[in-house]
């Protein structure tokens, strides 16, 4: 019978320095699927890839690819591709040497592997500068040759660290949705190194948020939006008002731990689109501080009476809120979570 799962992480465990960088992390990813590593730098995501990569060795616990146990299997010997942030492409060989590299280095004739580099070449749509040096490429490009090269032995499993984080957003943003509809179009296991929110929600059909070596929740981006597990999940994807439970008002006091509210579940009182039922919801009064125009949205501080700040995200078309004006906010009771200390 064919193993469900393309990776299964048991109880891993590494100590540099002293110090332990990965502390009993269990992850699993199914064929096909994408899941992302998301944290601050320091949190171990980067080590835990090159443990699965096999640059690095595990102290305890096990790693299983396409379910075989590659525990103590060298790199060469796990079948993984693997992306880096600076690509790591040859200078002094052609895009298409590059990406004949590792197939030639497996014993693959000439032939076969140029044949296997131009249809990657076509893939990623650089047919037409298979004959250039990685220097005459944009970053962009080369990252695509790098993706190209990682896929030319056609790995069961892909890795990236930190794949676009180099690159511009006006060319970050559009590369990693070419690469999405390609994972799909390929149906291309992968784990995705990121420290960005956006990018990890917008690659990933699963995210897995690590601090201090530890997986603190690996869910659906839409889990992760409605549903934080912890206080600290909550603020580190900055998507939520976090309201002490000690002295709210009405149902919303607790003996200890927080409310979670999604940024964009707090409305502005008279708004048409406050739908709001208040039978367990939030009724408050705020003064605006400052505004911040985004890409997608305004971003609004407030200073809600009792001294508590909370930020309000308002659409760009909506009337402007000036500094110092008193506001009446409301949200629905079941956009809060509570979260225990």
């Amino acid at each position: 019978m064919e193993h469900p799962q393309e990776l299964v992480v048991r109880r891993a465990e590494l100590t540099l320095g002293g110090r332990a960088v990965l502390r009993a992390i269990d992850l699993e990813l199914a064929r096909g699927e994408v899941v992302a590593l998301l944290g601050a730098s320091g949190c171990g995501k980067t080590t835990l890839l090159r443990a699965i990569a096999g640059l690095a060795a595990l102290d305890g616990g096990s790693i299983a690819i396409g379910g075989r146990d590659v525990t103590g299997h060298s790199a060469q010997q796990r079948g993984v591709g693997v992306v880096f942030q600076h690509y790591a492409l040859f200078p002094n060989l052609s895009v298409r040497e590059n990406i004949e590299f590792g197939l030639r280095a497996a014993g693959v004739d000439r032939a076969a592997a140029t044949e296997r580099a131009q249809s990657l070449l076509r893939l990623v749509e650089l047919e037409s500068h298979g004959d250039s040096r990685p220097a005459r490429l944009s970053g962009g490009q080369r990252q695509r040759v790098a993706l190209a090269r990682a896929l030319a032995r056609k790995p069961s499993l892909l890795l990236m660290d930190e794949p676009f984080s180099a690159l511009d957003e006006s060319f970050r943003v559009p590369l990693r949705r070419s690469f999405r509809r390609l994972q799909r179009q390929l149906a291309q296991t992968c784990l995705v190194v990121t420290h960005d929110r956006e990018e990890a929600f917008e690659l990933a059909d699963r995210v897995a948020v690590m601090f201090d070596g530890r997986i603190a929740q690996c869910d659906s981006p839409a889990t992760l939006w409605r549903k934080p597990a912890t206080r600290q999940v909550a603020s580190f994807l900055g998507a939520f008002n976090l309201i002490e439970a000690r002295g709210a008002p009405g149902t919303l006091a607790r003996a200890s731990g927080c409310w979670a509210l999604p940024l964009d579940a707090l409305r502005l009182r008279g708004d048409e689109r406050a739908r709001v039922d208040l039978d367990g919801g939030l009724a408050l009064r705020a003064r605006v501080g400052a505004s911040y125009f985004g890409q997608q949205r305004v971003s609004v501080d407030l200073e809600v009476e009792g001294g508590a700040a909370m930020t309000l995200w308002r659409e760009h078309a909506d009337a402007p809120l000036e500094p110092g004006r008193w506001v009446d906010l409301v949200a629905d009771g079941a956009a809060l979570q509570y979260l225990a200390d």
